[in-house]
């Protein structure tokens, strides 16, 4: 696509240039759509398993860094984050198709119209939506690799986040809401094994009596910068900079109920 001249143009002539590019951007965003519908044929004929997700976060969080770099005049950052969202929404909906496609399940006793908007916000319009009586139920459904759960980091929902210490499978594969710099205040789980991407936060569970200052003191000797999140019924949680593995060498000093419960790759 050509860029057009800034000229002192007609208002009319400005709205022709406008409709021109729609039947661009339509045109691209259907070839993009054929590509995800030969990417699901090509998984059927090299036997790729449907017992994983469909989700990359990691493939996902490099692709929009990378957008986000492009040089550009105008579009603002947001912009170019939602719609290539809902873009990858739609190939997703295409490639899971023949599985049922991909679902989110929110707790009945969270269901705020916040936690509902950022799920909306990063992973698009395609995936159903349901809601499960206890974040217990969200956790045991996201063992499915069609199914999300959304959950929040409020009190109010208790320490849910420590089952998954308990789950060989399900960890947290992002923070939300996704474009938001501060502590994250819901996350998203999923069973994905996390990959690193260069610039992560990895979640830190443990049932340790110290104090949270005593903890951030003992993981920075470590190497590792923290960040408390929240502290309920005993279980800490913290966020760590950086993608940090379960079997981390620098959390030998944590027995108990503790370790890492997943990673979310952030994309600014």
């Amino acid at each position: 696509m050509t860029a057009p001249v800034e000229t002192a143009e007609t208002l009319d002539s400005l709205r022709q240039q406008i409709d021109a590019l729609d039947h661009q951007l339509l045109q691209l965003a259907d070839q993009r759509s054929l590509l995800a519908h030969a990417i699901a044929a090509a998984k059927v004929r090299e036997a790729v398993s449907t017992d994983v997700s469909l989700l990359r976060p990691d493939r996902e969080a490099l692709l929009l860094r990378k957008l986000l770099n492009a040089p550009r005049k105008a579009v603002s950052d947001a912009a170019v984050v939602a719609l290539w969202r809902e873009l990858i929404s739609e190939s997703l909906r295409i490639q899971g198709e023949d599985r049922g496609g991909l679902h989110l399940n929110f707790c009945a006793k969270d269901t705020t119209a916040n936690l509902m908007e950022w799920a909306r916000e990063r992973f698009g319009i395609a995936p159903s939506q349901g809601v499960l009586p206890e974040a217990t139920d969200v956790i045991a459904a996201a063992r499915h690799p069609s199914h999300i759960g959304v959950l929040s980091l409020d009190p109010k929902v208790g320490p849910w986040w420590a089952r998954l210490l308990a789950e060989p499978k399900v960890r947290i594969i992002c923070a939300l809401p996704e474009m938001d710099q501060n502590r994250p205040r819901a996350v998203a789980i999923a069973p994905i094994a996390p990959e690193p991407t260069g610039n992560d936060i990895s979640f830190f569970v443990t049932d340790s009596g110290k104090s949270e200052t005593a903890i951030i003191d003992i993981l920075s000797h470590q190497g590792l910068a923290a960040d408390w999140l929240m502290t309920t019924g005993g279980m800490k949680l913290f966020a760590l900079i950086g993608f940090v593995q379960e079997h981390d060498s620098r959390l030998k000093d944590f027995t108990g109920l503790s370790g890492i419960i997943g990673t979310s790759p952030k994309i600014v």
